[in-house]
Parts: structure tokens; C-alpha cells; sequence
């Protein structure tokens, strides 16, 4: 009986401690990201996205993300790094996040917004779906994946030259759905586009990192602060924008036990439903819509501020909202009364020219039949002084002479910490497509992935600062094929895994010194003759005096200056290197190769080389001395001394 009640209970914890595992999902959490900043482009060079991309792969590593990182990638290497980066998180398993980050070009066609890679050459509007990449194209895929969380993030609207014809695109990005268990968010509120920056870094990489580096702060408050020091930081001029639905909260960092105390800032769900007029004064309830972000926000602020500063800034925001849902609607309808309606609703709209493309492409007149039937959009229509806002081809908020908005209260956003006021440049990357990473951390060491995440790091990597692993951003599949590197994890020059993770990760290239990779040693060389050349295609044999396992030179690098032809020895009888063939004859445009060295070609010495002059054998070699004398004639013999029958004469016997 003992025995029996015994097992039971064995059971019974058992299945208590099943039911656990069960409830608590990300208990092995795995984050991948991938990261790319495009700067080169063919129309213009920008200053900012390529160092923004290193900042926030930075960023994201410390958030326990393996990062895939790229700069200045071209149509094909980006198609196929997306693909690369579904496949990884596809084989990663259910308790995934994946996240993307994308700096550069972003255009609207359509209703679909898509990437610009650097070889884009976009002349007409009719180039778009031919010269970038459709960002539903990957995000679709991504989720029908079996994730808990997928995030996009579109650092990407800016001012461009792009199709400035008579028939121009809609500035800025398409507002979009986020599908379940996404999150979606734009430097700029779709419709609109961000200032032009100097650099080194972009506002909204920066106050992202920062929210990153806060600890403890869910996603939706990682981005309402992203939007409210955004703003502060550019007078108004840019306001991004956010949204999402997830199942429950997400975290991307969190607090170490032993970390300071944290700003005692409100939450954005504690004055989600609170009243506007519950904050009494304008500059609190201003910086209280814009977290918020919402047409009810802003129509509330206005309501109880009709008349403050800021009052038409709120109603510009308001206004291309409003447009954005429609068109939004018109695209989901996708029909000749959608299209028509907007015509009516926005006859200078910035919208105009994609609704008479698509009234073309639907072979359907631009003017609307008589008595035709409006369509409902879910919003009013605007009042006449909003068109003022919206009868513009590309929306900025700092370019429409608003006064600049007031600085957050410390109630909804603390004080930019000192780390942040004034960032460095990166250094520049040794390789190419290699993002620029910050020579410093910009995350405390206090900072950690939330418990759940799986972050292991590979046995033998020392930490570094603080104790926290090293990390590296390894390059895609593509990028390290496209720049020469090896393409498989094991080659020389690749590593297999990720310092800072036990994880495998996608072949790609040695990173460059700013982000924490040692140059490898030098080979030795011979106190006797200096090392031969490497072997001309990196796939052969390393030569006998190479350090096994070292990485074979870069083929786009010069020969290092070791590699010059080694000169003959200054003496024959002297010993030969332990790497040597043995009696090896001197150097000889016909003479045998020695076994370490590839056969020399057909003309005595490489072009780029003129070999030195052998010097002169010091003893006189047998095979070309001269051949000595004859040896001289007998002496003639005495008188009488002639054998019998000869006769004695002066010149001899006769």
C-alpha cells in the first residue's frame, strides 16, 4: 500500500511539474534578427543608415538576438539574405522571435510599401516592383511561421528622388495591418517622412537603442517613448509611428538584481484610458496623445485645447491619418468605386496618382459614372481646412511651420541618459558589406535578455566588458558569397559558431576589429629563406610553413610582403630549412619545383618579380673547370739505352 500511495505521488509531481513547463511558453526562447542599413545608393549616398544598422545589431545582441548583419546590399544579395533569414527561423521551432530592422530607401507603390537596394535605378513609378523588394514578399511568409513574435521595423522613410515625373509616388510608407502576432513600426507615421541627417547616427536608431537599453520596458512602451524622444529630439519634425498584435506583453531586455533603480516614469497602459482633460495643461496632454498615437487621442486633445500651440499640429496629424485609412480601405477594396471615392474625397490627395494607376490597370474611366456610390471609409470626411495638410505630394511635420512641441514631461519620458547625448562614430569596417559597429557599447552591463532566452556562450570565448560574452554580427550566406568569403561554417575565415552563442549560425566572414575579432598571427618564417607565396586559388593546399588552420589571405587583398620570391641560399653547403625538400638545386627556369611551391610557369621569373642575380660559387665547381693539360711526352732515352733493334737518333729510338 505504501509502496502504491508512493508512486502516485511520483505521478502527481510529475504531471504538476509537466503542467508547469506548459504555462509558461518562452521558457526556451530563441531571438534571430536581421539587420541592414543601405547608404551607397546611385541617386545619393546617406549619412546615417549603414551606422544606424550597427547600432541597433548592436543593441539587439545585448537583447539576446543572434544578429545577421548587412550594408549596401544589392537586389539579388537582399533577396537572397531574406530568404536565408526565413529558413533560420523556420528551423528554429515554435518558442521563436525574429525580428528585422531596415535602414535606407523605403517607397509606397500602390498600397504596398517595398525596400530600395542600392542598385535600384528607379526612373517611373512602373520601376518599383521591378527595382525593390516588396516587403510583404518576406513578411508573409514570415507569419504564417509558428513564432510567438515577429517584429519589422522600417527605419526607411525619407525624401527621395524616385520617380519625380508628372506622375510622382506618395511620399513616406503605407499605413499596413499588422497580422497576428507581428508588430510593425516606421521612423515616420505613414504618409509622412523624416528630416535629412548628418549623422553619425539617425534620431530613431538612437532613441530605439536607448528604449533597448532601458531594461524591463514591454514593446508597446519601448516604441510610445521611441516616438516621444524622436519628436523632442527633431522640433517636431519626425513622429514615428507603431503597431502590433501580440498575445501578451514582450520584453526585450530586463534589469540585473544588483542594476540601479529605474526612472520612475508611468507606463503607457496607465494613461491609456485616462481623460485628456485629466492631465491639466496642454504641454502634459500634448506629450499624452502623441504616446498614445491615436485619431481619438488627438480629436480629445483638441477638444479640450482647441486653441493651444500645438493645436495645429494636432490636427496636420490627424488629417493624414484620416487619408492614410482611406486609401488603405481603397486597396483593400481594390475597385472602381474605391478608387473613385477617394478622387472625390481627395481630388490633390497625395494618393492621386495611385488611384488613377489603378483605375487604368482596372480599364475604368477617371471620372465616375453619375449617382455613383460613395464608399464608406470609417472616418469622416475631413473638414476643409485639413486638405491644406494633404494637397502635397510627400508630408513632413517640421516643414509646415508648426511651433516646435514641448519637451516630454519626466512623467512619460526620463531623461536622456549621458551614454546617448553624444555618440562617437563607429570605425569604419575592414570588410566588405560588414556593418559598423560601435567601438563601445552603448547597453550597461546591468542590461540582460529576459530569462527565458536561450543565450549560450561558445566554450573557450573570454567575456568582455563587464563579464557580458562577446558578441559578432555575422554576415548572410549571400553577402559573404558576393565579397569572396568562404561559404561554408568550418572554412578557414568562418567561424562555425557565434562567439557569445552555442548556437550554429550562417556562414559569413571574420568580423572586422571593431567588433571584437583579433587580427590572426602572422605564419613563422625561417631565419634562413623567407616563406614562399601562398598557393594563387584559396581552395589548394596551405603550404607546408603556414600555421595550420589559418585563414588563406583575402583574394581581393595585396600579397603581403612575405610572399616576395624567396632568394637561393648564400651558400650551397649551408643547411637547408625543416620545411625545405632536401638538396634542393638552386632556383632554375628549367630546374624542378620544390614540393612546398606550385610549378613555376614557363618564363624564368613572374612579371611582377625580377629574381636576383645567383651569386657567385665560391670554389670552382668539377663540371665547369677547365680540362687540365695533357700529360707530357717520355723523356728520350740515354744513347745505347734503345730496346734491340732500334737506333738511337736526338729525337728518340728510331
Amino acid at each position: 500500500m505504501m509502496k502504491k500511495l508512493l508512486h502516485a505521488s511520483l505521478l502527481w509531481l510529475v504531471a504538476c511539474f509537466a503542467l508547469t513547463l506548459s504555462l509558461r511558453p518562452g521558457l526556451a526562447e530563441q531571438r534571430f534578427a536581421l539587420v541592414v542599413g543601405n547608404s551607397q545608393y546611385k541617386t545619393a549616398t546617406l549619412a546615417t543608415p549603414a551606422n544606424d544598422a550597427g547600432l541597433v545589431a548592436d543593441a539587439l545582441q545585448a537583447a539576446g538576438f543572434t544578429v545577421t548583419g548587412a550594408r549596401d546590399l544589392d537586389q539579388a544579395t537582399l533577396r537572397e539574405s531574406f530568404r536565408e533569414f526565413i529558413d533560420q527561423v523556420s528551423a528554429a521551432g515554435p518558442d521563436t522571435v525574429a525580428l528585422i530592422y531596415l535602414a535606407g530607401y523605403g517607397v509606397q507603390y500602390a498600397g504596398d510599401n517595398y525596400f530600395v537596394p542600392i542598385d535600384a535605378d528607379i526612373q517611373r513609378d512602373v520601376d518599383v516592383p521591378l527595382q525593390a523588394i516588396r516587403i510583404s514578399d518576406f513578411t508573409q511568409p514570415l507569419a504564417s511561421l509558428p513564432g510567438r513574435v515577429k517584429i519589422v521595423i522600417l527605419d526607411a522613410a525619407r525624401q527621395n528622388g524616385f520617380a519625380q515625373g508628372a506622375q510622382p509616388l506618395a511620399g513616406g510608407l503605407a499605413l499596413i495591418d499588422p497580422p497576428p502576432s507581428m508588430a510593425f513600426a516606421f521612423n515616420a507615421a505613414p504618409g509622412t517622412i523624416g528630416p535629412d541627417e548628418q549623422g553619425p547616427y539617425g534620431a530613431y536608431a538612437t532613441a530605439l537603442t536607448e528604449m533597448i537599453s532601458a531594461g524591463g520596458l514591454s514593446l508597446d512602451d519601448i516604441f510610445a517613448r521611441v516616438r516621444l524622444r524622436v519628436s523632442e529630439q527633431t522640433q517636431g519634425g519626425e513622429v514615428p509611428w507603431y503597431a502590433a498584435q501580440i498575445d501578451g506583453p514582450f520584453f526585450m531586455t530586463e534589469r540585473a538584481a544588483d542594476a540601479p533603480p529605474p526612472p520612475n516614469v508611468a507606463p503607457l497602459a496607465d494613461y491609456r484610458s485616462r481623460p485628456m482633460r485629466d492631465f491639466g495643461n496642454p504641454d502634459d496632454a500634448y506629450a499624452a496623445a502623441l504616446a498614445l498615437d491615436t485619431i481619438d487621442g488627438y480629436e480629445q486633445f483638441l477638444a479640450v485645447y482647441p486653441d493651444s500651440p500645438y493645436s495645429p499640429r494636432v490636427a496636420a496629424m490627424i488629417a493624414v491619418r484620416r487619408e492614410e485609412i482611406a486609401w488603405r480601405h481603397c486597396v483593400m477594396n481594390d475597385t472602381p468605386p474605391a478608387y473613385w471615392s477617394y478622387l472625390r474625397r481627395y481630388p490633390n490627395g497625395p494618393h492621386m496618382w495611385d488611384a488613377r494607376r489603378r483605375l487604368a490597370f482596372l480599364r475604368a474611366e477617371i471620372e465616375p459614372p453619375p449617382g455613383f456610390a460613395m464608399i464608406d471609409f470609417g472616418v469622416p470626411p475631413p473638414p476643409p481646412d485639413e486638405m491644406g495638410y494633404i494637397d502635397r505630394p510627400f508630408i513632413m511635420f517640421g516643414g509646415l511651420g508648426f511651433r516646435p512641441p514641448p519637451p516630454p514631461p519626466v512623467l512619460f519620458l526620463p531623461p536622456r541618459p549621458r551614454e546617448f547625448a553624444v555618440l562617437p562614430p563607429p570605425p569604419p569596417p575592414r570588410e566588405r558589406f560588414a556593418l559598423p559597429i560601435p567601438a563601445a557599447a552603448a547597453i550597461p552591463v546591468f542590461i540582460r535578455p529576459p530569462r527565458a532566452v536561450v543565450v549560450r556562450p561558445a566554450p573557450g570565448v573570454p567575456p568582455g566588458p563587464g563579464g557580458r560574452p562577446e558578441f559578432r554580427v555575422s554576415l548572410p550566406a549571400a553577402a559573404a558569397r558576393a565579397s569572396g568569403g568562404a561559404g561554408a561554417p568550418g572554412a578557414p575565415g568562418t567561424p562555425g559558431t557565434r562567439p557569445g552563442f552555442g548556437t550554429p549560425l550562417t556562414p559569413g566572414v571574420q568580423p572586422h576589429p571593431g567588433a571584437g575579432a583579433p587580427p590572426p598571427p602572422p605564419p613563422p618564417s625561417s631565419a634562413f629563406v623567407k616563406p614562399e607565396p601562398p598557393p594563387q586559388h584559396p581552395g589548394g593546399p596551405a603550404p607546408a610553413f603556414e600555421k595550420p588552420g589559418s585563414p588563406p589571405p583575402h583574394p581581393a587583398e595585396p600579397t603581403p610582403a612575405f610572399a616576395k620570391p624567396a632568394p637561393p641560399p648564400p651558400h650551397p653547403v649551408e643547411p637547408k630549412p625543416a620545411f625545405e625538400k632536401p638538396a634542393a638545386p638552386p632556383p632554375h627556369p628549367s630546374g624542378p619545383a620544390p614540393a612546398f611551391e606550385k610549378p613555376p610557369p614557363p618564363h624564368p621569373a613572374p612579371a611582377m618579380v625580377k629574381p636576383p642575380p645567383p651569386p657567385p660559387p665560391p670554389h670552382p665547381a668539377p663540371a665547369v673547370a677547365k680540362p687540365p693539360p695533357p700529360p707530357p711526352k717520355p723523356a728520350p732515352h740515354p744513347a745505347g739505352g734503345c730496346p734491340p733493334g732500334k737506333t738511337a737518333t736526338p729525337n728518340g729510338c728510331k
